[in-house]
This record gives structure tokens, sequence and C-alpha cells, in this order.
């Protein structure tokens, strides 16, 4: 029931597991923690994606706190890039990263991300996260985990990935707090959307936290509406 995040595990430099929930059985899922510290896990995380009230109460009940409420939001790239064009504004400050850029890349994502549970979940340190989002950026620009980053110098980033032939995926959208609310979220979207629909990608998606409302807001005002939601439960062991 629980198998190992290696790629956590490696970065965070602990045993990092998750738990997929094959039966409800409280005694299963007690077992499979058990043998999970025996096992050497140091955290585990179990997600869920619908509202079963029965197995919240179950999971908080051994052990489990909620460490992240994520929402998923979706639109199709030429509604999207009808609705955002009204509110742009000239993005020719906008540049497309190169390895080059890391430096800069790598000062600035840091700053982008505090409303993540790495910055509030009690098992990561703060500079465990800051760690997590530069080597994010690393991968990204170095197409790892992203197909291309868009930033402007100093104020924020956008991450863009093409899932399947016609679906993408923003994975990384930030802005530096001084420079929120003057139109820098809204050129970084205009340009992923652009790139995307030059990839004859027709319908998108990204993710944020329920609880960072300025996010929830500007995907709303773009265009984009609700497609799901999911609890991340946590343990640490």
């Amino acid at each position: 029931m629980i198998s190992e995040l290696t790629w956590d595990s490696r970065l965070f430099n602990r045993k990092i597991g998750e738990l997929k929930i094959v039966s409800e059985s409280s005694l299963q899922i007690e077992a499979a923690i058990r043998k999970a510290k025996t096992d050497g896990f140091k955290y585990i995380i179990c997600r869920i994606q619908s509202p079963q009230t029965m197995l919240i109460n179950k999971l908080s009940s051994l052990g489990f706190y909620i460490s992240d409420i994520g929402v998923i939001w979706t639109g199709k790239i030429d509604k999207l890039l009808y609705g955002i064009s009204k509110n742009s504004i000239e993005g020719k400050f906008i540049k497309e990263a190169t390895n080059k850029d890391l430096p800069t890349l790598i000062a600035m994502v840091k700053s982008l991300f505090i409303d993540s549970r790495f910055y509030s979940d009690p098992f990561f340190s703060k500079l465990e996260a800051d760690n997590l989002y530069q080597t994010w950026i690393k991968n990204s620009v170095k197409n790892r985990i992203a197909d291309v980053v868009f930033f402007i110098p100093n104020k924020g980033l956008v991450t863009c990935k093409k899932s399947t032939s016609n679906i993408g995926e923003i994975v990384l959208i930030g802005v530096k707090n001084e420079y929120r609310g003057k139109g820098i979220g809204t050129n970084l979207m205009q340009e992923a959307l652009k790139w995307f629909k030059k990839q004859n990608v027709n319908l998108m998606s990204v993710r944020t936290q329920l609880k960072n409302v300025d996010a929830m807001n500007f995907y709303a005002k773009s265009g984009f509406y609700i497609q799901s939601y999911d609890i991340l439960f946590a343990q640490i062991l």
C-alpha cells in the first residue's frame, strides 16, 4: 500500500512514501503504517480526489494531518487567450529561459511560492523548501520536468509542459510579492497560452492551493474553471 517516492527521498535525504488506498479498513492502513516505520520511512502522504468524509475521518484518527488542499483549474486555449488579452499589457520584457539565466531564476524562485505546502508542512525546513524550488527551476530549464520557461527578470516566471498531444500544463507560475497586481502574472499567462497554441495544445490546466486566494481569483478572472480538487494528507513517522 505504500510505495517510495524516490525523487523526493533523494532530494530531502529521508525516505518518503505515498499511501495508496486499496482498502479503507483501519486495520490494513494501520498495518501499512507499521510496515512503513519498519522499512525506514520518515514521512508518508496520501492523496484523495473526492470528498470521502469517512476516509478523511479515518485518516485523521490514524495520525494523518491535512498538508494541502489543491484546486485544479482548466480551460480551452483559444477562449483563455481571448479573455486574457483584454487584461494584458505589452509583454516585451518576457524572456525564454536558457541555462545562462539559471543564476537569476534560482535567486528569484525561492521567494515566489511561500504559499505552497512545503513552507507550511512541519516535516520540511525553509531551507529544504527553498532547495526544492531551486531544483525544480533547474530541471525545468533543462527540460526535465517542463518544456519551456518564460520569465521577467527579478519579477516572475511561468513553466509550461505539454502533457499529451493536445493537453498542456502550467507546472509553476509565480510573481514576486512587490510586483503583484501590476499585470505581470497576466503577461506571463498570456505568453504561456501563446506557446501552447503554437504547440497545437487545445486544453490546459494548472493547480493551486485552496488557501492561495490571490491565485484562485487570478485564475477565475483569467477565464479558467475548476475541474477538480484533491486533499493531501501527511504523517511524520
